[in-house]
């Protein structure tokens, strides 16, 4: 039989047609969604086309410009040993400033200088002077907030003097003074504020800022308390000590490490610190030195009455590690004894420090205008807010610490002496 003269049906020849025109798009599709693969790397940045940034710091002239000081890695020397036989001193950073009237001119004023494109990704630590923070920090702030390589990530650090002289200091253990800002910031045994957390402090009412002071001190046992002048020596070291206090966003005074930690307390950021208490003579005397191993609190605020009352319930669970005294900590009544003193210890450093904020400073470093409004938030927009600077001096502080002593190691008494 001969199939050629039979008529093929015409619905089969559409489908036939419209398959096709589907696999015809779907290539079309493909194609479309790699071409932008194939172009490359056509906006790459190459390491070896960036200067890496490791730390940025900012002071003012007497004129009012700004200089800004940038460290610079050199990364052929981050990996080459400070020690070697022929002692040669390797420099792993660069000290690079420049002078403007705002931070944006002094930036361009340093790319001029360099054959490289400035990269600010790896920068973790902005050191601000004291001439330019008593003057006013928002105006380079905002440079902070809105460059497009983020910084408010940083951690953000004042220095007694200027911060260029912090810059240039170098190190013993770490190649870059950067280095060793960052480690000790990171690890939260002082004031650790980063940008965005001053910015929000500087922002928010019923709040004041206040952030870490970074200077140098003697290396030397003994020496870490005081305070010395700045100059080139192998004995000094870096160190993050105290807190810069501030007022609106302005600079006006400075917290010791004492007066420090007892902030610290008080806006639950500490994570870990030391609380040695002395013996009374009647009791034998001696020393007890605990570590603290979790602490929180819980602020509350009073306002049937003026002045406000604040209430601070102090919690922490604490180890003791050294005991010089006589005190048995095998007996439950010595043990209460201790933990007495040290409750005192911590009530001590807490008022210390609301007694300097409010009679001294004026300024609301504790938040508790912020605790007010979480409170009372009608009373505080009808209140409080508009004249909160003339009350909180005026606040009435009540603080009950609550310690426990979680361990006492592995023996009760001191070593005795025959």
């Amino acid at each position: 039989m001969n199939f050629e003269h039979l008529p093929f049906p015409q619905h089969k020849r559409i489908v036939r047609s419209d398959k096709m025109t589907v696999k015809r798009l779907a290539v079309f599709l493909k194609c479309c969604l790699i071409i932008p693969l194939l172009s490359g790397c056509w906006s790459k940045i190459e390491v070896n086309d960036i200067a890496i940034v490791t730390a940025l710091g900012l002071d003012q002239t007497e004129s009012g410009n700004i200089i800004l000081s940038l460290e610079v890695a050199i990364p052929r020397m981050l990996g080459v040993s400070s020690q070697s036989s022929e002692k040669i001193e390797t420099k792993a950073g660069w000290i690079l400033t420049a002078e403007g009237t705002t931070i944006l001119e002094a930036y361009q004023f340093i790319q001029q200088k360099l054959p490289r494109r400035i990269a600010f990704y790896h920068s973790k630590v902005i050191v601000i002077g004291e001439r330019l923070a008593r003057s006013g920090v928002l105006p380079v702030l905002d440079f902070f907030e809105r460059y497009n390589q983020s910084l408010i990530r940083s951690h953000v650090l004042f220095a007694k003097g200027e911060a260029l002289e912090i810059l240039e200091f170098k190190p013993t253990l770490e190649k870059l003074a950067s280095e060793v800002m960052r480690e000790e910031a990171k690890s939260q045994i002082s004031v650790s504020i980063r940008l965005l957390q001053f910015m929000d402090m500087l922002m928010s009412e019923g709040d004041s800022a206040v952030a870490a002071r970074v200077q140098l001190m003697p290396a030397e046992a003994g020496s870490l308390g005081k305070e010395t002048r700045i100059h080139e020596s192998d004995t000094m070291s870096l160190s993050i000590k105290g807190a810069a206090v501030f007022k609106q966003d302005k600079l006006i005074g400075w917290l010791n490490e004492k007066e420090a930690k007892g902030l610290m307390w008080l806006k639950n950021r500490m994570d870990e610190g030391i609380v040695t208490v002395q013996i009374p003579e009647e009791k034998g005397g001696g020393l007890i030195s605990s570590r603290v191993e979790t602490t929180h609190n819980k602020i509350r605020p009073k306002l049937g009455k003026d002045p406000i009352a604040i209430h601070i319930d102090q919690y922490a669970d604490i180890a003791i590690y050294e005991n010089s005294s006589k005190l048995d900590l095998g007996n439950p009544n010595d043990v209460t004894y201790a933990k007495t003193l040290i409750e005192n210890d911590i009530k001590a450093r807490i008022e210390a420090i609301a007694n300097k904020a409010r009679k001294q400073f004026k300024s609301d470093i504790m938040g508790f205008g912020r605790v007010v409004y979480r409170f009372h938030p009608a009373e505080w927009e009808k209140t409080y807010a508009k004249n909160w600077e003339e009350r909180f001096p005026e606040l009435e502080i009540v603080i009950r610490p609550h310690v426990t002593v979680s361990q006492v190691g592995l023996t009760n008494k001191s070593i005795p002496i025959k």
